[in-house]
């Protein structure tokens, strides 16, 4: 990379970025301020955050921001899956933070399923991603596209390069975190945790049978589960992390 000066303006944005990645952590992530933050630094349509696991089929976290002002849709990658491992920016194969055109240009580009099914349809002309910290068999990026204009500067990649890790690092506070719970949810779980019935359930927690049902149909549809066992091992280090708020709760309850 050619030598880049930055002037003050975007040593300040880098800053605010990283003072608030660092801010992150298990309950206090908010992803879309988080990509705001980054495409701030990065003039962009469109930024989003993919991170697939391929081990027990495909498992697809995708968020996307996209400013009104602008008309270019992600498409979504599902359909495209089998040629991933070839992706410029999702192989990892050409550094942390790659352009597309690092890689691919002109006909080679044009000539790619990346240009004809997902770039061309959805009005994008230009990428520039963050390659961050997985599992093997997962794929986990911060990506940022362009419609027709100007592509991605050297200056773009200095700044993502000195954000990347702290990106990754409040990334990873999500990727490891477990769906978010509500309280009543939590200790819906808990119970059941305990083997518990609904109507079990709902007497320890002066709630209806039907009640106590309709708590884990909502935790069902959230997170994907189709069992009561299904449901805990998805949820296990939320219900953990509340597990150590119980006894502190109990004697609260019993004070009152």
């Amino acid at each position: 990379m050619s030598s880049v000066k930055l002037p003050e303006r975007d040593l300040r944005l880098v800053v605010n970025a990283v003072r608030l990645c660092a801010s992150a952590g298990p309950d206090r992530v908010d992803l879309l301020e988080l990509l705001s933050a980054v495409a701030a630094l990065v003039r962009c349509d469109v930024a989003f955050w993919n991170w697939y696991s391929l081990t027990d089929g495909v498992d697809e976290h995708a968020l996307v921001s996209a400013p009104l002002a602008h008309q270019v849709i992600r498409a979504p990658l599902g359909p495209w899956l089998e040629h991933l491992p070839e992706h410029p920016i999702m192989s990892g194969l050409h550094g942390p933070v790659t352009k597309v055109s690092d890689v691919l240009r002109g006909r080679d580009l044009e000539r790619t399923w990346l240009y004809q099914d997902a770039w061309e349809p959805a009005g994008i002309r230009f990428e520039i991603g963050l390659e961050l910290s997985h599992r093997p068999n997962d794929m986990n990026v911060v990506v940022l596209s362009r419609g027709p204009g100007r592509d991605f500067s050297e200056r773009d990649k200095l700044v993502l390069r000195l954000v990347r890790p702290h990106v990754d690092n409040a990334l990873a506070q999500v990727m490891h975190a477990g769906p978010r719970l509500t309280t009543r949810e939590r200790q819906v779980l808990q119970l059941v945790e305990d083997g518990l019935s609904n109507g079990e359930i709902g007497r320890q927690l002066g709630i209806s049978e039907a009640t106590a049902a309709k708590h884990l149909e909502h935790v069902y549809a959230r997170i994907g589960a189709r069992s009561r066992t299904q449901a805990i091992a998805i949820c296990r280090d939320a219900l953990l992390r509340g597990r150590s708020t119980r006894p502190a709760l109990a004697a609260e309850q019993r004070g009152n």
